[in-house]
């Protein structure tokens, strides 16, 4: 019942938050490069907009469920940024610089990072109490810059970089409703506005299985988590909001992939306080969230 109680509230604060504004993505292209045409898989800066991708398009067993350890790819998913490229999007709402977020951070950008494991490809029949990381992630630096009125820019040159850590992690995996049905997705789906303890690092996954790896997540989707007070340390200036994010292909490096933006929320989304009472939580030693001072 405690649990069901959690829930409940979680969800009406959720309901009343979402009044707000219409949408915890990014909403609109306001420009991009002429090489972004739509034309071919991955340049296409539409999909950028809305929630990160869940699924993945066709391989190794068709519609598989993404997670840290099978990426984002397919027609109408991610976009790809090379030297050159770059895409505007803009949010319908202010996003905030709140110290009230989790660990301080404001927004997150969503690629199609993943972890490097032992054994044979990934599919929905893995066991991900038994698949093994190596410690090792795929990323892609791509370079985020952000504006209040989508002209006066700055950019987080030194990083963080998008398609980079942390790889989305869409869904709930169930030990148990493996061990019952050689599948253990759910239908549940993780907090896209949290963010994932940015103290991590790809070492602190090394020898975990999967399934722990997305346990120290906390509830999160995963993605990049970017502190809007990060502006003022590189160029002096205080950003209480941002509506505008620009995403742009690194010189001298091949193309990351993107999928999506999120606005961090300070409240979990209904998903994540459903592992707090399940327990799920608790299985490994997770980091607790923390506040940035």
């Amino acid at each position: 019942m405690k649990t069901l109680k959690i829930i409940v509230i979680g969800a009406a604060v959720l309901m009343l938050a979402a009044n707000a504004y219409a949408s915890v993505f990014a909403t609109t292209v306001v420009s991009s490069s002429a090489s972004l045409d739509g034309g071919s898989y991955y340049n296409d800066p539409n999909d950028l907009l809305g929630a990160p991708a869940s699924y993945c398009a066709g391989w190794p067993s068709g519609n598989d469920h993404i997670s840290i350890v099978e990426p984002s790819w397919g027609d109408g998913y991610i976009t790809t940024l090379n030297e050159g490229d770059y895409a505007i999007v803009a949010f319908d709402h202010q996003v905030t610089n709140d110290p009230d977020n989790p660990y301080g951070l404001d927004f997150i950008v969503y690629g199609n990072a993943f972890f490097t494991g032992g054994g044979s490809s990934v599919s929905d029949t893995t066991d991900h109490t038994s698949y093994t990381l190596s410690g090792g992630a795929f990323t892609e630096n791509v370079l985020i810059s952000v504006s209040q009125d989508g002209e006066t820019w700055y950019t987080y040159e030194n990083g963080p970089y998008g398609d980079n850590l942390f790889p989305t992690n869409p869904w709930v995996w169930d030990p148990d409703l493996y061990a019952e049905t050689g599948n253990g997705w759910t239908d549940i789906e993780n907090d896209y506005t949290l963010p994932v303890d940015p103290t991590l690092t790809s070492s602190d996954f090394a020898g975990l299985s999967s399934y722990e790896a997305m346990l120290l997540y906390a509830g999160s989707a995963g993605g990049t988590g970017f502190d809007l007070d990060d502006i003022y340390d590189l160029y002096g200036v205080e950003l209480d909001w941002i509506q505008y994010i620009k995403v742009e292909g690194v010189s001298g490096l091949s193309g990351g992939e993107i999928d999506a933006f999120a606005d961090v929320a300070p409240v979990p989304m209904p998903a994540a306080v459903w592992l707090l009472g399940s327990g799920l939580l608790g299985l490994v030693g997770i980091r607790r969230r923390t506040n940035h001072a």
